[in-house]
């Protein structure tokens, strides 16, 4: 395993939008400054992690690797990926606005932009989720992440496919199934308006191979959430902190209250966006 704990000299930030008034950012529809962005985080990690930490424990991440979490959000993963390396181990996790992140012993935060800034060190592991799709730079900064692994080391790259626009699985109310249908077209444009690239997912195992990875794999996984749950808790977090943003694209203070009303009803239930697992390794 690599061994050189990394650095904080080097630490760039990007600003962002006012707390007060969301903005969409380039290269990313949400910001991580609003006040429902703690919520946000939350319940991205609710209905993520399970899936993320499936396939890092079967990737054999263990005592004394050199870890490195790309867009960490709020450290979920990164706190993980800390208790499994251990005091002989290392994670360092980055964001570009990384203050949702705890520091702990064998764990350093960074602010960082991965589109612009160098990697100075080698990794056992490089961790990006949701990440690289909302990057139109995603296939030089894939190339730059295969580039700063160790020999041996895995990438796990994690987006959502989100091609699929039919999620809701069932609602007693068509109105509020118009009201969802609605949202979710104006989230994903949005999304795409800022730089997302919302088919991203099933061109990561290509691009790993490309990039000179070797025994890439894919991993799908997708399932339904009811009203209340995670998934919907998410779409209502979603709502909140892009209704600025949502209002100027057509949707209706009506429309909003109804779709946040129906997202905490467990009479409903929604598909999450199919999340494409990626993993490869270098020789």
């Amino acid at each position: 395993m690599t061994s050189p704990h990394p650095t904080t000299s080097t630490n760039t930030a990007m600003t962002g939008g006012s707390a007060a008034a969301p903005a969409v950012e380039p290269g990313y529809v949400f910001n991580n400054d609003t006040g429902e962005a703690a919520n946000q985080l939350h319940h991205l990690a609710a209905v993520l992690d399970p899936h993320t930490t499936a396939v890092l424990d079967h990737a054999g991440v263990g005592p004394g690797w050199q870890c490195l979490d790309v867009g960490a959000g709020a450290g979920s993963i990164a706190g993980w990926l800390a208790d499994r390396v251990g005091a002989t181990g290392h994670v360092t996790a980055t964001d570009v606005k990384p203050h949702h992140i705890g520091v702990r012993d064998n764990l350093t935060v960074l602010a960082h932009d991965i589109r612009t800034d160098e990697i100075h060190h080698r990794y056992d592991l490089i961790h990006a989720r949701l990440l690289l799709m909302h990057l139109p730079q995603r296939h030089e900064v894939l190339a730059r992440l295969a580039a700063a692994l160790a020999p041996g080391g895995t990438l796990v790259v994690s987006d959502w496919d989100c091609a699929d626009a039919d999620l809701v699985l069932h609602s007693p109310d068509p109105a509020w199934t118009s009201a969802f249908d609605a949202f979710n077209t104006t989230l994903l444009d949005l999304a795409g308006a800022a730089g997302a690239d919302l088919a991203w997912a099933r061109h990561a195992h290509s691009a790993m191979r490309t990039a000179g990875l070797a025994d890439v794999h894919t991993d799908v996984e997708q399932r339904s959430w009811r009203g209340g749950t995670a998934l919907c808790l998410l779409h209502h977090s979603n709502s909140l902190q892009l209704h600025a943003p949502l209002r100027a694209a057509g949707l209706t203070d009506d429309q909003l209250d109804l779709l946040r009303d129906g997202l905490t009803r467990p009479d409903r239930a929604v598909l999450s966006y199919r999340m494409f697992t990626t993993v490869g390794y270098r020789h």
